[in-house]
């Protein structure tokens, strides 16, 4: 049976039966390079914030939460040099949703590749507590779904990036607020289209309040995520959660967080080995935020690395992203297909194996802006790869950082540059690995 190397875009591509690209891996021993793509100034954007996507050219799509030509944010496009740069969409509060947040989601995960890009405005729409979007990325979008919040008990405030489920062809997301009892945010469903939403579970500040990003896949059929808050002590939870809304806290944060952290932000990272990876905003020996491990079965919390707030950085928000290595794939068998459907909804680019270095920013310290840093799981090994001064060349990075195929780590600050209204960014040689060779897979999903 043929069998190949594969990253997640072959992947994706082989499953809608294409023939496309693919990238391998190998490692690098260049230092990291710091390169800034873009500065906005305000008309552009201002406050980009949440993951980025990228599309088969190479381009960087993402968002920011205010500015643009109406100062409700807008959606940018940006080519991997940094010399060309668009906006895209401007978003104008009503009807239609202010300050989208959290990032884009293509149903392949990080690439983007057909379709309709969905997200989430935190704000308004017709009732003016946010809306899910879909857009086409040559400037048409479409409201999927406004929230009403308060007795519709629909959610308010949605928070964070979708995740896409290929099974039910419906993507799942979090809002901060709403729902019924004492709104302390929801887990819902929406399908591709907007035709349907349901909301799968409510908090209630036991069981978590306040999720402040979105659903992991955990590769065993269940979804997993962070509360800010709530549990059995105040301090957030981790959560599971089945696409048909089975619920169950599987670990509660401690009163003092003086160790383990507390305020738990960002979209869980998942190796499909049972593990999941995830940062706390505070809290931890340093009390400025940690580095955790769990496992799906909550079993084996492990705080990793507890940051000083000194030149490690501090208050980490973003997303954590693992890391990519060579994979193989058979397409010809019915465990390689099981296995691509798991890829389509993996925390890197939907694919290849996980190389075991969890990739990261810190919002505060460094040189006073913040840091990028990498995490080593194998050998404990933190490492800077950059530190942010906070003045031209950015600072108080938020959003996930996107390890791309082409060995490049990119990213943005929300604040800094020439109008601190932030930049986009790239390191090169951060990411421990280049590309190595590129060929065809003409193989067809079946």
């Amino acid at each position: 049976m043929p069998r190949f190397s594969t990253l997640g875009l072959t992947a994706a591509v082989a499953a809608l039966g294409l023939a496309m690209g693919a990238a391998v891996m190998s490692p690098a021993t260049a230092a990291p390079t710091y390169t800034i793509l873009h500065t906005f100034n305000g008309v552009d954007g201002n406050g980009p914030q949440g993951a980025l996507l990228q599309d088969l050219k190479g381009n960087l799509i993402g968002e920011t939460i205010f500015g643009g030509t109406l100062g409700f944010g807008n959606i940018y496009a940006v080519s991997s040099d940094g010399s060309v740069f668009n906006s895209i969409y401007s978003f104008a509060n009503s009807p239609d949703g202010a300050s989208p947040m959290g990032g884009l989601r293509n149903f392949i995960g990080d690439v983007q590749l057909l379709g309709n890009d969905v997200g989430v405005a935190q704000t308004g729409g017709t009732n003016g507590l946010g809306t899910v979007f879909a857009s086409d990325l040559s400037g048409h979008e479409t409201t999927l779904h406004n929230f009403a919040g308060g007795a519709f008990g629909d959610g308010d405030t949605p928070s964070g990036r979708l995740l896409y489920w290929l099974p039910n062809n419906s993507y799942y997301g979090t809002t901060l607020g709403g729902g019924s009892g004492n709104e302390s945010g929801t887990v819902y469903r929406i399908s591709a289209n907007g035709s349907s939403y349901n909301v799968v579970h409510v908090f209630t500040g036991p069981d978590g309040a306040g999720p402040l990003d979105g659903l992991q896949y955990g590769g065993d059929g269940n979804f997993y995520g962070v509360t800010s808050g709530g549990g059995a002590n105040g301090n957030g939870t981790v959560f599971r959660i089945s696409p048909s809304g089975a619920f169950k806290v599987i670990y509660s944060f401690s009163a003092s967080g003086a160790v383990d952290g507390s305020l738990p932000e960002g979209v869980l990272a998942s190796d499909f080995k049972g593990n999941l990876y995830g940062i706390t905003n505070q809290g931890g020996l340093g009390g400025v935020g940690t580095i955790f491990t769990i496992r799906t079965s909550g079993a084996g919390f492990k705080t990793l690395y507890a940051f000083t707030g000194g030149t490690d950085g501090g208050n980490p928000q973003a997303s954590l992203t693992l890391g990519i290595t060579d994979c193989e794939h058979s397409l010809d068998t019915a465990a390689g297909q099981r296995a691509f459907a798991a890829d389509l909804n993996s925390s890197w680019h939907g694919g290849g194996a996980p190389s075991g270095i969890l990739y990261g920013t810190a919002s505060t310290g460094g040189a006073g802006g913040g840091t990028v840093f990498s995490y080593n799981v194998s050998t404990k090994a933190f490492t800077v790869l950059y530190a942010f001064t906070g003045g031209l060349d950015g600072g108080t990075p938020l959003g996930k950082l996107l390890v791309s195929l082409d060995g490049n780590i990119y990213g943005t600050t929300n604040a800094g540059g020439a109008s601190n209204a932030g930049v986009v960014f790239k390191i090169s040689g951060g990411s421990g690995h280049v590309l190595r060779r590129s060929f065809v897979v003409p193989h067809t999903y079946r």
